[in-house]
């Protein structure tokens, strides 16, 4: 039941025509149509198992993600697994909150055009930002990336100063060498 609305009756004969039917679907049949077929839920790309999309409207660049990296690596010279672990996550949230705002600019773009196809409404007219259900959901979601990578350059900064406090001893490759 949708808005309290009761859902309309199908007939035995009708579902089991449908059966039938999905019988025969065997699915998509070439590389393309299961890439395509695969990619039928993705909604915004936001929580993407990819970390750098690679193809489609929201299409990243793999080049750009790694020259981030370096950058990063470069302006907190990691000196352990630990702390190199953070500055990739910082960059991960780097590149995910650059999505999100991307994913935002779209929304209100669109907003804009949906609502220029209305007939003008003075009450409406003075929003500056069209309001959506997904540009709130993005506006979440870019607050939980910015909290996941403030908490990880405060963590980061913690091993950082432990590490300089602690007197230099021998490097993991010394400690290999004592070993044989």
């Amino acid at each position: 039941m949708e808005n309290g609305n009761p859902e309309p009756k199908i007939s035995i004969r009708k579902v089991e025509a449908n059966r039938e039917n999905a019988q025969k679907s065997t699915g998509p049949k070439t590389a393309q149509g299961k890439y395509n077929s695969s990619r039928n839920a993705t909604k915004h790309g936001l929580l993407s198992k990819e970390l750098v999309i690679p193809d489609g409207e929201g299409k990243e660049s793999r080049e750009e993600f790694e020259q981030l990296l370096e950058e990063l690596i470069e302006d907190f010279q990691p000196q352990n697994r630990a702390e190199l672990s953070l500055v990739e996550f910082i960059a991960i949230c780097d590149w995910r909150y650059r999505r999100t705002l991307r994913a935002e600019a779209g929304e209100i773009i669109n907003g804009f055009v949906d609502e220029s196809r209305v007939a003008f409404n003075p009450v409406l007219s003075h929003r500056s930002i069209p309001g959506t259900d997904a540009v709130s959901k993005i506006l979440r979601y870019q607050t939980t990336i910015h909290r996941q990578k403030m908490q990880a350059l405060q963590m980061l900064e913690k091993l950082q100063q432990r590490r300089r406090k602690l007197p230099p001893g021998p490097s993991a490759a010394e400690r290999a060498g004592e070993e044989e």
